[in-house]
């Protein structure tokens, strides 16, 4: 299933970025969304799903319909639904606990993290994926922005931003450039 939802919505993310221009406002265009959106709270769910039990997440926003929570010492970042936020409307850095699938609480218990480092430490962290067993499709990366440290990419497969560690990227790559990822390195598309 896991490796189906990748497939899906990875070949729907690329299909959608070539003819998106071509297509924007059509019907086929509202439903390519439709379909992306309901295979990213498919693929999101699994995700879920696959968090422990009584795991401590810290929010950062709301995003949307999601709120942006993440672990600091996996450095992950997870899309909760807030219809999974039962009675919670948390502030930027409190502890939420996940209870169960799609029930996640304020952990008044927890320790906060501090509400002026949430952008740093959300940079630091990338989003959860679900792990296939195979990799059908190279991921394509479009670089927003380079910086001392880190390009700040959009994958174009799953349509996450993402912090790609400078001495990864070549040499040569400017903004707006499109990056393939492929047998563990990065190329100029």
């Amino acid at each position: 299933m896991n490796d189906f939802l990748n497939f899906s919505l990875n070949s729907l993310n690329l299909l959608h970025n070539k003819i998106h221009d071509n297509i924007n406002g059509s019907l086929v265009d509202n439903f390519i969304h439709e379909l992306q959106n309901y295979l990213e709270l498919q693929s999101n769910d699994k995700i879920l799903e696959n968090l422990p039990d009584n795991t401590n997440l810290h929010f950062a926003k709301f995003e949307e319909n999601f709120a942006v929570c993440f672990d600091y010492s996996s450095k992950t970042i997870y899309n909760i639904p807030k219809s999974y936020l039962k009675e919670a409307n948390p502030e930027v850095g409190e502890a939420i606990k996940k209870v169960s699938s799609k029930d996640f609480r304020v952990d008044t218990k927890g320790i906060s993290a501090n509400a002026n480092d949430i952008d740093k430490l959300l940079s630091e962290c990338s989003y959860a994926t679900l792990s296939p067993k195979i990799s059908v499709l190279p991921e394509y990366y479009k670089i927003s922005d380079i910086g001392i440290d880190f390009a700040v990419c959009r994958n174009l497969n799953t349509n996450k931003s993402e912090n790609i560690p400078i001495d990864d990227i070549p040499k040569n790559a400017q903004n707006g450039d499109t990056l393939v990822h492929k047998d563990g390195k990065f190329i100029i598309n």
